[in-house]
């Protein structure tokens, strides 16, 4: 039985417009302004073509160093859980994703949360799906979180958790040799297909891409299949 179910979290289990990254980044940085420049041009740059990859992990790095000097893993984590809590308790997430992984679990699945963020956010969100009683306390121990791994001392990506970088982080977490990672997920769920999620997504011959505007129009390969979470429950579980 191939027993991991990979998710990502923002966009994924969260509605699009809440990126706990940058919420979290955001909220945490010196000049709010230079840094929402920053992530303009970013953004406009990912439109012109630049490869995903290495302008996101320029981005992540610009807000990094954009964050108070006197900020460490703790102070990242705290405004991290206060943050998903915000998004939790105003329903900025999808009642279904969290059904499907529930029944995940009861149904054996080791879960895994794969997200480009913080390991550190990644860490915060479980723990406030717990506290709001989304996810049982029983079944801490049933999800993992892998996400990217910040040196917070001298301010430097140590892993980026983002397309094929998502594979090495679950490798690393649960020791599993990259190439045959593949054999041991059942199925995948991301909602941007070409960028964070592509690594995660092309585990399995059974991925999900949940449906939003921005990922409309794109063109899937063959073992991904767009849809909604009630859809997945209803016809995929």
């Amino acid at each position: 039985m191939r027993s991991l179910r990979i998710y990502d979290i923002d966009g994924t289990i969260t509605t699009p417009g809440h990126d706990l990254w940058y919420l979290t980044t955001r909220s945490l940085v010196v000049n709010p302004t230079a840094f929402d420049q920053s992530v303009e041009l970013w953004k406009q740059a990912l439109k012109e073509g630049i490869c995903p990859y290495e302008s996101s992990r320029s981005m992540m790095q610009k807000g990094i160093e954009y964050i108070d000097k006197d900020c460490d893993e703790h102070c990242v984590k705290q405004r991290a859980g206060e943050l998903s809590k915000y998004v939790i308790q105003n329903k900025y997430y999808y009642p279904s994703a969290i059904r499907h992984i529930h029944a995940s679990i009861d149904a054996g699945f080791l879960i895994v949360f794969s997200t480009t963020n913080y390991h550190e956010g990644a860490e915060a969100f479980l723990e406030q799906l717990i506290e709001h009683q989304l996810i049982r306390d029983a079944h801490r121990d049933k999800i993992i979180c892998s996400g990217s791994v910040i040196d917070w001392k001298s301010r430097s990506i140590v892993h980026f958790n983002m397309g094929n970088g998502k594979g090495v982080g679950i490798s690393n977490a649960l020791q599993i040799p990259i190439d045959e990672l593949p054999n041991h997920v059942d199925s995948a769920y991301g909602d941007d297909p070409l960028g964070n999620d592509a690594g995660i997504l092309s585990l399995s011959e059974k991925s999900f891409v949940i449906a939003n505007p921005k990922n409309s129009e794109v063109h899937l390969p063959g073992n991904l299949i767009r849809t909604s979470w009630e859809n997945i429950l209803k016809n995929y579980f």
